[in-house]
């Protein structure tokens, strides 16, 4: 369906153009702190069936999600994103524009990624350095970096960062820093080479890797 921006729930507001399907819920009457801080979501964007946008969250425009996506509370997400179906950006996230997260993936409570980063299918990102003890204090998110590419069904672990345009290989957990413009693989994940190395005999020029996408 259509929803009309005019006539959105109390405390959201939609930009023109946004298309939200049925059985989406958007908001909540009120927040962790018993007041809504209300939900702002841009122009262009596309909510599909049993997705959920929560409480205090920010998004640019033309998000476009896959079915059963939730997105946590006061997570603020930029502009031409898109987030596959079945996939949970928890709350507190931040994340840039032009980042596409496939599907069935999580993204744990206070993860950033920034600007032209991709994450394949099933990767998971932890924040809990030893989960079971009673304090939330330590917890975060691993830090994504501009342009870096996660394979499919790989492990990020807390407050780990995946350097600039880095590229991690499918089925690693990623323990340690990675530096920018590198390939790691493997678990626990290592370097195999440099980003500059990487070729493809279909459509990928020499080096051009790390070229923005924009530049291509």
């Amino acid at each position: 369906m259509h929803m009309d921006p005019r006539r959105s729930p109390p405390g959201v507001r939609l930009g023109a153009g946004t298309l939200i399907d049925d059985d989406v819920h958007l908001g909540n009457e009120a927040g962790a702190s018993g007041r809504s801080k209300g939900l702002e979501i841009g122009r262009g964007a596309v909510i599909r069936s049993g997705s959920s946008v929560f409480d205090g969250v920010r998004i640019g425009d033309r998000l476009a999600t896959g079915h059963n996506v939730s997105i946590g509370e006061n997570t603020v997400i930029g502009s031409d994103c898109h987030i596959g179906s079945n996939s949970i950006i928890a709350a507190g996230c931040t994340i840039g524009d032009r980042v596409h997260i496939d599907a069935n993936c999580y993204i744990a409570e206070s993860t950033t990624i920034e600007d032209d980063a991709r994450v394949a299918p099933g990767v998971y990102m932890a924040n809990d350095p030893h989960p079971g003890s009673k304090s939330d204090l330590c917890r975060r998110g691993p830090t994504i970096e501009r342009g870096a590419q996660i394979g499919m069904n790989v492990t990020i672990l807390p407050f780990v960062t995946i350097g600039e345009r880095s590229l991690v290989g499918a089925g690693s957990v990623v323990t340690r820093n990675v530096a920018a413009g590198l390939v790691v693989v493997g678990n626990p994940a290592r370097v195999l080479k440099s980003v500059t190395q990487v070729t493809c005999p279909l459509d990928l020029p020499d080096g051009d890797y790390l070229r923005r996408r924009e530049e291509r």
